[in-house]
């Protein structure tokens, strides 16, 4: 492979020369290297290390080819990797960690490297959900830097939110935290859709189609609102390649004092279906609304911190 290597080099050189003007003296000199190329490459050994090469190459290719995937590097389903859900009713199915606490963060404590919550539910040892949100959460910050702390990041214009009341206390978290004995194993999400209740808390995934709706728990101090609604068109690809799309967001939130649910829903679908896996879909709306109760066709999801 080294005499293959410095042949190789020898006619690189030989070509490269040979596409600038030379003098007569050098173009002599360039057109007997010239025949000295023609003559080696038709020498039986060069023919043979040529056809060699060729056999390797085709060898190669033809072995990765074959090569079966290993299983530890197939790609795991990130919308159902470590998630159990219920099943048309408030009980998640193959549940098996016990008695655990269903707690509402709002704050996160440097010192002690901890969050900060209220408990607001339980978790049965059948898996059994019960949530009874009654404590206040003593940490707020201004309802009307709400678009400083949005989760769902999908206002573009943040002069789009109106408020009323915009002084009052406010925090919203769209999942609540599974802990136990002061650790948290997991979340909690409620919603329609394992898609949507994943999507809408990830800011790459936010902009998917997949259409459903996801619940969010909020705590105001005072009667306030938030309305919005805002269209936009522009580019939402992740991939680089521009994907141009239209979509409208809509907030119409008047919240009581205590505790409030919010539904963000996901409306209409744009498609691109030969466009990377990661760009197949688009929303068209997201409308957020508030709601009294979790519906009865809510689905409870559990995913684990595991990351195995």
């Amino acid at each position: 492979m080294k005499t293959l290597k410095r042949i190789l080099l020898f006619l690189m050189l030989t070509m490269g020369f040979s596409s600038y003007a030379q003098t007569p003296e050098q173009q002599k000199m360039i057109e007997k290297a010239e025949r000295m190329r023609d003559s080696i490459m038709n020498t039986p050994e060069i023919k043979a290390i040529m056809k060699q090469a060729e056999e390797m190459e085709k060898n190669n290719k033809t072995s990765q080819k074959v090569k079966p995937i290993s299983s530890s590097t197939k790609t795991k389903d990130k919308y159902w990797h470590n998630t159990l859900a219920s099943k048309n009713n408030n009980k998640l199915e193959n549940w098996k960690n016990g008695t655990a606490d269903l707690v509402f963060s709002y704050s996160y404590d440097s010192r002690r490297d901890k969050l900060n919550y209220v408990k607001v539910g339980i978790i049965k040892s059948d898996g059994t959900i019960e949530l009874h949100p009654t404590n206040a959460v003593p940490v707020l910050q201004p309802l009307n830097n709400f678009k400083n702390n949005n989760v769902f990041y999908d206002i573009h214009n943040p002069d789009s939110y109106h408020y009323s009341n915009g002084d009052a206390g406010f925090k919203l978290n769209s999942y609540l935290l599974v802990y136990q004995n002061d650790k948290k194993i997991g979340t909690l999400t409620i919603g329609n859709s394992v898609k949507v209740t994943r999507n809408l808390l990830i800011p790459g995934d936010l902009y998917f189609g997949d259409e459903g709706y996801l619940l969010s728990w909020v705590y105001v101090d005072k009667p306030c609102a938030i309305k919005a609604n805002e269209k936009w068109k522009g580019d939402l690809s992740n991939t680089g390649t521009p994907l141009i799309v239209e979509t409208n967001v809509a907030y119409d939130l008047g919240f009581k004092t205590g505790w409030n649910l919010v539904k963000t829903e996901v409306i209409g679908t744009h498609y691109f279906p030969d466009a990377p896996e990661e760009d197949r879909s688009r929303f068209k709306k997201h409308e957020h609304t508030i709601i009294a109760s979790i519906p009865q066709d809510a689905t409870y999801f559990f995913r684990s911190v595991v990351n195995d």
